[in-house]
């Protein structure tokens, strides 16, 4: 055998030797999984403005939501804003929470205590952003503030892993 042919043969040896998972971990967009108790208002909402903000922005990155007891919890006027602001809440449906979903992401983002089963090793508590019902104006700006804020570590961990 040549030496470029060796040189090849080991190349495509090394290629083959990385894990399928080694390769997502370098190449997919992080998963960011948004939970709330009824898993149609605070995460719904979130998910929502998270994938509009990382589109502005220009960062890769995947979100979905859950509940934890699936029950519609919009209010009639907070339907009223968020269709006014073209915010689809409906847009994927609605889930209960269950193991797989945790492990599928790498952030997640809780807006109450989450059964003792679930114990995710990149928690972001946000039980403390307002009624979206009450308090649209002040909970949107809240939530704007926790996306932007989330979008920012995102951007800050792909920069360090490209360096």
């Amino acid at each position: 055998m040549t030496d470029p042919n060796r040189r090849a043969v080991l190349v495509f040896g090394a290629i083959l030797a990385i894990t399928p998972s080694a390769v997502l971990a370098v190449t997919r967009p992080p998963v960011v999984l948004f939970i709330c108790p009824a898993g149609t208002a605070n995460s719904a909402i979130a998910r929502e403005l998270f994938r509009k903000r990382a589109k502005e922005r220009g960062i890769a990155a995947t979100a979905f939501s859950r509940g934890l007891h699936i029950e519609d919890h919009i209010s009639v006027p907070l339907r009223q804003r968020l269709d006014a602001e073209s915010i689809d809440t409906r847009r994927d449906g609605f889930s209960d929470l269950k193991p797989k979903d945790v492990r599928a992401a790498d952030i997640v983002v809780t807006f109450a205590p989450l059964p003792a089963a679930y114990r995710p090793d990149k928690l972001r508590d946000w039980s403390a952003v307002p009624s979206v019902n009450d308090a649209w104006p002040a909970a949107r700006a809240d939530l704007d503030r926790r996306i932007d804020a989330l979008l920012d570590s995102i951007a800050t961990a792909k920069a360090g892993k490209s360096k």
